[in-house]
Formats: C-alpha cells, sequence, structure tokens
C-alpha cells in the first residue's frame, strides 16, 4: 500500500510557495517497494496554459541523461566491445586528444574543457568539429572537472562501437531492455499535453522551450546528446533506479555484471583538484558520489546525479532506497548558483531516510 509521507509533502509545498519550482514530481522506493508517489503544484505557476503536475507528467531531465550513457557504455563493456582503460580515439579516430580514454571521460578527469553552448551558433557539425579538434586543458587524470564536453563524446563513443545512433543504442540498451517506454529522445507532439516547460528562451529560441530539450548544445546537436536530451517520467527512472540497486539485474534480466556495478560506484577522483577550492568531488563512472548539498544525511556508498532543469536522482544501497525528484526549476527563467532545488532534494532525502 503506498503511504504518503507528509512531511514530503510540507517541503515540496514550501518549495513552490518560495517559487524555488512550479511542481514537482516525487517518488520514493523502498526495500523493493513504491512508498510514495505524488505531483505537487502546476507546469507553469498561474501562467497561461499551465497545468497541474501529475504524476505522469513528462520532464526534461538534462544531465540525468548523463548516467544512461554511462550505464550504456557500460553494457558494451560488459561485452567486451568498449574497454574503460582505451584511448578515445581508438573509437573516434577523428578526436584530437591524446591520452584521453573512455574511463577519463566517465570521471570528467580527461582534462578537456570547454563551454558547449557558447557553439551553438555553429550548428550541428561545427559545433562536434570544434569538440572533436579540442585538446586537454591538463594532463588526463590530473584534475577533474564535470563538463558535457565528456559526456558528449562518451555518446558518440557508444554509438559508433554500438554501430547505429545513439538514439538506436540508447533504446536497444537500455530503454527497450527496461521497457521505459515514457523515456526518450525528441519526444513526438502528442506528449507535449504531457510535458512541463522548461523556460522561456526570448534570448536564442524566441519563446517558451516546451517539447524540445532545453540544453542549448544538445538543440544544436538535434535533441539527442551523450550529455543531455533524455525526457522521462518518475516512474520510469524508478525502473532505472531499480537495476542499480538491485547489481545490474532487473526482473530476471542481468543487463549488468554485479562486479560492474561495484566498479561503477568506485570513487576514481579522490585527491583530485578540481575548479572549486576547498570542494572535494567524488565521482565514479558516471555517477556523483557522497554529495550531501543534494543527498542530505544519506550514508556513506550513497550515489545520484543531478540535472539542470531541476530533476534529481539519489541511490542509497544500504536502505535500497532510490528517491527521484522531477522539477523544472528553470521556468520561467533559470537562475544562477548555488541551486535552490537541491536543498531541497536533500531535505526530501533526509525525510525518507527517517
Amino acid at each position: 500500500m503506498l503511504t504518503l509521507s507528509p512531511s514530503i509533502s510540507s517541503i515540496v509545498a514550501d518549495a513552490i510557495e518560495r517559487r524555488i519550482f512550479p511542481g514537482a514530481v516525487v517518488l520514493v522506493h523502498k526495500q523493493g517497494l513504491r512508498q510514495h508517489l505524488a505531483a505537487y503544484g502546476s507546469t507553469m505557476y498561474d501562467d497561461a496554459g499551465s497545468q497541474p503536475a501529475a504524476p505522469s507528467t513528462i520532464y526534461d531531465v538534462a544531465s540525468l541523461t548523463k548516467v544512461f550513457t554511462a550505464t550504456a557504455a557500460l553494457r558494451l563493456f560488459d561485452a567486451g566491445l568498449l574497454a574503460l582503460e582505451a584511448p578515445v580515439r581508438r573509437y573516434l579516430p577523428a578526436v584530437r586528444a591524446h591520452g584521453v580514454s573512455i574511463q577519463h571521460l566517465l570521471t570528467h578527469t580527461s582534462g578537456l574543457d570547454m563551454r558547449l553552448s557558447v557553439l551553438r551558433e555553429r550548428g550541428a557539425a561545427g559545433l562536434r568539429a570544434a569538440v572533436y579538434a579540442a585538446e586537454p586543458l591538463r594532463p588526463p587524470g590530473s584534475y577533474v572537472a564535470y563538463t558535457n564536453i565528456n559526456t558528449l563524446l562518451l555518446g558518440d563513443a557508444v554509438a559508433h562501437v554500438y554501430g547505429g545512433t545513439l538514439e538506436t543504442a540508447m533504446q536497444e540498451l537500455l530503454l527497450g531492455p527496461l521497457e521505459l517506454n515514457e523515456t526518450g529522445f525528441t519526444p513526438p507532439a502528442r506528449l507535449l499535453p504531457r510535458i512541463a516547460p522548461s523556460e522561456w528562451d526570448s534570448e536564442w529560441r524566441g519563446g517558451l522551450v516546451h517539447g524540445s530539450v532545453h540544453d542549448e548544445s544538445a538543440a544544436t546537436l538535434g535533441g539527442v546528446a551523450g550529455h543531455a536530451g533524455l525526457f522521462s517520467t518518475a516512474a520510469d527512472l524508478e525502473r532505472f533506479a531499480q537495476l542499480w540497486l538491485e547489481g545490474g539485474s532487473f526482473e530476471g534480466k542481468q543487463l549488468l555484471r554485479e562486479a560492474t556495478v561495484g566498479l561503477a560506484l568506485r570513487d576514481y577522483t579522490d585527491g583530485l583538484p578540481s575548479p572549486v577550492a576547498g570542494q572535494r568531488y567524488r565521482g565514479g563512472l558516471g555517477w556523483m558520489l557522497d554529495r550531501p548539498a543534494f543527498m542530505g544525511r544519506a550514508p556513506a556508498g550513497s550515489y545520484g546525479h543531478t540535472g539542470f532543469t531541476g530533476p534529481v536522482l539519489v541511490l542509497v544501497p544500504q536502505r535500497q532506497l532510490a528517491v527521484i525528484v522531477l522539477s523544472n526549476r528553470t521556468y520561467p527563467r533559470r537562475t544562477p548558483p548555488p541551486y535552490p532545488h537541491h536543498a531541497i532534494t536533500a531535505a526530501i532525502v533526509n525525510a525518507a531516510l527517517d
């Protein structure tokens, strides 16, 4: 029986009142059971066209795309088709960067650092050409910098190794096997009424960003990229979370080797300097590890990821707990860091732990 947490409801209602986001969907899965699923608020506050948020509302999950790309890469690793220590140039010969491995991309330790959104006027070919021509600013493996270029290249490598488009690779490696029927790139127009808009963009797109990817570089690439572009629901993300909490197994299917799950959740960045002075960045293969800023009091060994538009996924293996918070916190306009929705998620995680 689903038991809604009044403390979670209170936390989210307060966030909506403070206009941190117009609405949200929160799902808590614990010990194999769904304990909380509720939608709060609306898709656009009181603006024209706003709809009440629903448990089935579809959100642009932004950088949560990265953990899907990482999981697809790890499936290819398990199949012996992608080597973590191999240079990226083995799979993408046009890449100029020497000494950068697949593992460097997964851990954001490649030394590549380029703001992709500034390349949006170059078109897909121009943006990708600039990315492929980039060289590390620091020796690979010596520095950690969370940048989209890493997962863009990882997505391209996945597509190349799989032998098709990234969209096809993602569908056949993950979305299909997990039966994530409401997760995908470039959602069809018929789903628009269920999708929460992400932002009013008067500067570049000249209107409401609704049903197309919010990230400018992913939009330039046609909405399909390793670092952003997926749209999803809380229920679909719950199934994805179960794959990881259950050691790579889902409904009797071993999609990832249990040893690979363990490999992915090691800390590969311990002791490495990062751009933020005094901030310790702990990172696995595609995952953020032990981040109290959005994980609250989750015990050591917890992992997850955030997305710029508002989604957050937190997994606590010690409790067999998944916390999923979907919101469009960038509506009507994005705000600069620090991002207050992280503190909201941390409070929700604390309530779920209690």
